[in-house]
């Protein structure tokens, strides 16, 4: 039975890695399934005992082809070399397994475990290697408790399952321990092909182009783009105008357009910041996530930018991103004044005001619907109020059903009159065109739900926008034409579950002390203990003498009591041979020794017990005999263990 337990106990860690490499999202549905199946046929044939031994050639073809054919998909060497460990896995799990080969398993699980470790620093995942932990040291204890137990005559006893968190919450004790006294060190080793690799096209996201061509429905994407933190004393739900300038975050602007697809151009002017001010700056941390394309959402009327600019680069489409691809989420220190007015191109380039006027026959639908909505001559300010309100009497949609038409545009504007922010932004921009005005798009995100739990806002892909600027009077405004309450763009707390807004809070919180910990931390860390302890005002007062001397001899006692096996002579009998010092430990409840007893009287005595020893007994008693009485040779020591791991355990049964 203990042995038929231990070959499950080898897929376990197994199922771990699986379960931690789903937990990171980066791998698509299909993917999954490829990791899953070859451990749920293992687990069948194991289930079923089926033995597939004649058929390990087979099956070792079967994972070279599977190896080979999956390498000519072009997926990379890295998600290759994932599944093939998955599948080899699979096959040697179906398989009868000696001891080395049970360790090859645990060292796959351990490869597969450490692959995705380097892929995420999400909370969860310290889950995760919490049971990866255990799972590996069940398994190791399973495989180095067999071979002895076979040596034991009788029923094999199981091995101290029981242990095994003590050792691993043992462990991960020491483990904090260390993280917070050793010196911080950052190799940055998650590789660049994780980020955002599970996002399936058609999520709702920021990108750094927008395209109606896309065909299916935008599926919604919860993931975090950025947490944006008040300073210390600003409470945004008391004071809402403090959230002025936040409401649109940019992101990238999109002049050229071709066809149904909006791209940056080049060259298109960058915003610089504004000149500083001291009337009604607002402040605070942005942390952004890593992203593939590395842009920085930014509010209106930026002002500065801290720590430097130096780490950001300007982009193109007149946005900011970083120098270099991150890989852990960046807080910077933000301060924007939303009452100063942003800074703007002195004027419009003979190519540049072509560009932003261009019109294509595709876009037809935008200018018959232009002068539907709007079929006056107007002024540029009445003109984009008429044509706002004509859009937003459409509805707003995450199905797009406009995707499968042959132009999406005209269907979106002359039939089913529903979309995405994207149908909204791009048909605004191009009616503008249409009446001579120049207008782009722009990507960015607005404002997500404020998180009471975590003090700050929460910002997800999910809150990913598009809208409009239009040159009017030598400056860009902004238009968004999306309706006010669509669906999946409200900013509203209540759209979060209380168990939703602590998980993303304590993210935070494992974001900011655990995964951004820096050598700072730890020296404030350290100074505000040390400030403590200089500060403690201790009310002790000094002993008299006589106390004094009490707590002193008090303390000898102690002392000379705990330490008093050093100083004590040997007991008479078989305690004054060293080797069997272990064996009377383990027997001291079922045989002490009693008086007048010799090595062997008391050995012989401990065979009547436990017949199923007395060879063993009779051979360690031969042993000490010949030795006559001495401080105990290797042979007589090695006896001695072998018998008290025997004695593990034992109960006398009453008669």
């Amino acid at each position: 039975m203990a042995v038929n337990w231990g070959r499950w106990i080898d897929h376990l860690p197994l199922w771990v890695a699986l379960g931690a490499t789903a937990s990171t999202g980066i791998y698509e549905p299909g993917e999954l399934a490829i990791m899953t199946l070859p451990l749920a046929a293992a687990a069948v044939v194991q289930g079923l005992r089926w033995d597939l031994d004649r058929y390990h050639r087979w099956l070792e073809v079967g994972a070279l082809a599977f190896f080979l054919g999956d390498l000519t998909l072009g997926r990379g060497f890295f998600p290759v070399a994932i599944h093939t460990l998955f599948v080899l896995a699979g096959a040697r799990l179906a398989l009868s397994r000696d001891p080395s080969q049970r360790r090859q398993l645990l060292l796959m699980g351990f490869l597969l475990y450490l692959a995705t470790a380097i892929g995420t620093t999400d909370i969860t995942f310290l889950a995760w290697t919490l049971a990866w932990s255990c799972a590996a040291a069940l398994a190791l204890l399973q495989q180095s408790w067999e071979p002895s137990a076979a040596l034991r005559r009788g029923v094999p006893s199981l091995p101290p399952y029981a242990q095994v968190p003590v050792w691993v919450g043992a462990a991960l004790v020491f483990g904090a321990g260390f993280f917070l006294l050793m010196p911080r060190l950052r190799l940055g080793l998650r590789p660049s092909f994780v980020l955002g690799a599970s996002r399936a096209f058609g999520q709702a996201g920021l990108g750094d182009r927008l395209d109606l061509s896309g065909g299916g429905p935008l599926e919604p994407n919860p993931e975090v783009a950025l947490r944006i933190v008040p300073p210390a004393g600003v409470d945004p739900t008391l004071d809402p105008h403090w959230t002025h300038g936040l409401e649109l975050l940019r992101g990238i602007t999109l002049e050229a357009v071709h066809g149904l697809s909006w791209e940056a151009a080049e060259p298109t002017p960058s915003i610089p910041l504004v000149a500083r001010r001291n009337h009604d700056p607002r402040t605070a941390e942005f942390s952004y996530q890593p992203s593939p394309q590395g842009i920085l959402a930014l509010p209106a009327g930026l002002v500065q930018l801290e720590p430097s600019e130096s780490v950001i680069v300007p982009g193109p489409g007149a946005s900011r991103h970083w120098r270099y691809l991150r890989a852990r989420p960046v807080p910077l220190t933000l301060t924007w004044n939303p009452e100063l007015p942003e800074p703007s191109e002195p004027s419009l380039a003979p190519r540049r005001l072509a560009m932003l006027t261009q019109l294509e026959p595709i876009h037809e639908a935008a200018r018959r619907a232009s002068f539907r909505f709007a079929p006056d001559i107007l002024s540029t300010g009445r003109l984009v109020q008429a044509l706002e309100a004509g859009l937003r009497g459409f509805g707003y949609t995450l199905s797009n059903p406009s995707g499968q038409a042959s132009n999406p545009l005209e269907d979106f504007l002359e039939r089913s009159h529903a979309g995405h922010c994207e149908y909204f932004a791009s048909s605004m921009a191009l009616m503008l065109r249409a009446r001579g005005v120049p207008a782009r798009v722009v990507n960015g995100y607005r404002l997500g739900p404020w998180i009471p739990e975590g003090g700050y806002f929460r910002v997800s892909q999910n809150q990913a926008h598009s809208w409009v600027e239009y040159w009017d009077q030598g400056r860009w405004r902004t238009s968004d034409p999306t309706p006010a309450g669509a669906l999946g763009l409200a900013s509203d707390t209540r759209d979060l579950q209380a168990y939703e807004r602590w998980l993303d809070a304590l993210r935070y919180r494992w974001d900011r002390y655990v995964v951004r910990f820096s050598d700072q931390d730890q020296q404030s860390g350290f100074s505000w203990l040390q400030d403590r302890l200089q500060g403690w005002d201790w009310h002790w007062r000094a002993p008299s003498r006589a106390a004094g001397w009490t707590l002193g001899l008090a303390g000898l006692a102690w002392i000379l009591w705990r330490g008093r096996g050093h100083w004590q002579p040997p007991p008479a009998g078989p305690g004054r041979i060293r080797a069997l010092r272990p064996l009377l430990a383990r027997t001291r409840r079922a045989a002490p020794v009693e008086d007048g007893d010799t090595a062997r009287s008391w050995l012989m005595r401990l065979a009547r017990l436990r017949p199923d020893r007395s060879e063993a007994l009779q051979a360690l008693a031969d042993t000490v005999d010949s030795e006559a009485y001495g401080s105990g040779s290797p042979a007589a020591s090695a006896l001695a263990k072998a018998e008290a791991a025997a004695w593990r355990g034992w109960k006398p049964t009453s008669s």
